[in-house]
């Protein structure tokens, strides 16, 4: 799952630290944005599509077979959205 070692919301946190060049203590919790805990489980029980939602100016993609995806945004609002 993902390029990196570790669960999915450890990889979600390095990708965006090295997307932003910051270090992870200097990211804001990942709890904040999405519960981690149900993202894992949501992504583990999809049989398709994806989860987005927004952390740390980056709408994070994470698809079904844990595939995480980033794109820069803005970070003045909080969507979490499920793809077909």
């Amino acid at each position: 799952m993902g390029e990196t070692s570790g669960g999915l919301s450890e990889q979600i946190v390095y990708r965006v630290a090295t997307a932003t060049n910051s270090d992870v203590t200097e990211l804001p919790p990942l709890h904040d944005s999405i519960d981690p805990n149900a993202l894992e489980t949501t992504v583990e029980g999809m049989s398709g599509g994806a989860i987005s939602f927004r952390y740390a100016g980056h709408e994070v993609t994470v698809a079904q077979d844990g595939t995480i995806s980033l794109e820069e945004q803005p970070t003045s609002s909080f969507t979490a959205e499920l793809a077909p």
